[in-house]
């Protein structure tokens, strides 16, 4: 099973990074980036019989730019698919919950450094996730991530934040964020960063530059995904939910200054599903067997 697995989905809300933040080149004119992503997930059993798997598509363009020394701003869109397989007659499965799940989402990033050792991010999103065939205001939700990041020395800043997101039908959510950016050694860091699969916060990842063009990550992250159904399939303008841990490795080739490609393989762990009706009350649920998935990004610089 496969949803919307780290490191594939580039939609994510996290553009927040505290070593991304840093890493923005410090001239004023308008930097643009386009990034697409494949991901594959093999067939899941579910405790309640049957099998579930997914497929994932996206594509997303971002720019920033510096307005002054010490503030850069930025504004982000994108669109991705997820294709949803259910196969077999288990007590979930065999009510074909959902089918395609359409995500779209716009989000804005500000970093701030107001001192020589203090850094503040911010990111408000805005974003649509619907099953093709409903419409895609009605599974609109809202967030922000925000932190404070100390520089500590120049190897290391970390900060305390906190997002929080609007959701389908339920509570608002709220949750820490921790920001890190650790240059452990010439070689290997730890941060947090956007990640591509973000769809809550950052996840947490080693990154080894192996040489200058070849690196490798481990990461992971938790991952919690609620959209709306469309008005013809078991629960009518009901709420799907996909929930999992992805852990993964990524290896990543530069291509000149300007092009990155990334082939990442891992593993979805602790994963569940829920079908809710049209208020947010249950009507079935089912964990989900780990199981792994595969993928590669592109992103390009212009």
């Amino acid at each position: 099973m496969c949803i919307r697995p780290l490191g594939l989905s580039l939609l994510c809300a996290a553009l927040f990074a505290a070593a991304g933040a840093h890493a923005q080149p410090p001239g004023r004119g308008l930097g643009l980036q386009l990034e697409t992503g494949l991901a594959f997930g093999a067939d899941a059993g579910l405790d309640s019989g049957g099998d579930v798997g997914v497929d994932a598509w996206s594509v997303r363009l971002s720019g920033r730019r510096a307005v002054s020394d010490n503030l850069r701003l930025g504004l982000a869109a994108g669109f991705g698919e997820q294709r949803y397989r259910f196969s077999g007659d288990g007590d979930f499965t065999g009510l074909r919950p959902w089918g395609d799940v359409q995500d779209v989402r716009v989000s804005g990033s500000l970093f701030w450094e107001p001192t020589d050792r203090w850094s503040v991010f911010a990111i408000p999103t805005l974003r649509w996730d619907a099953e093709a065939g409903a419409s895609l205001s009605d599974g609109q939700i809202a967030g922000l991530i925000t932190a404070a990041s100390y520089k500590v020395n120049d190897r290391l800043s970390i900060g305390p934040g906190v997002g929080v997101f609007s959701e389908l039908e339920d509570d608002t959510d709220f949750f820490p964020v921790l920001a890190v950016d650790w240059q452990i050694t010439d070689r290997l860091k730890l941060r947090t960063g956007r990640g591509f699969g973000a769809s809550r916060g950052p996840g947490v990842a080693f990154d080894w530059a192996a040489t200058a063009d070849w690196s490798v990550s481990l990461g992971g992250r938790y991952e919690k995904d609620r959209f709306r159904l469309d008005d013809h399939g078991v629960a009518p303008g009901g709420i799907g939910q996909a929930t999992s841990t992805p852990i993964y490795i990524a290896v990543t080739r530069k291509l000149g200054r300007i092009g990155r490609l990334r082939g990442v393989v891992g593993v979805e762990l602790n994963g569940s599903m829920r079908l809710e009706d049209a208020q947010g009350d249950l009507l079935n649920r089912s964990d989900v067997e780990d199981a792994p998935f595969a993928g590669a990004t592109f992103d390009v610089r212009f």
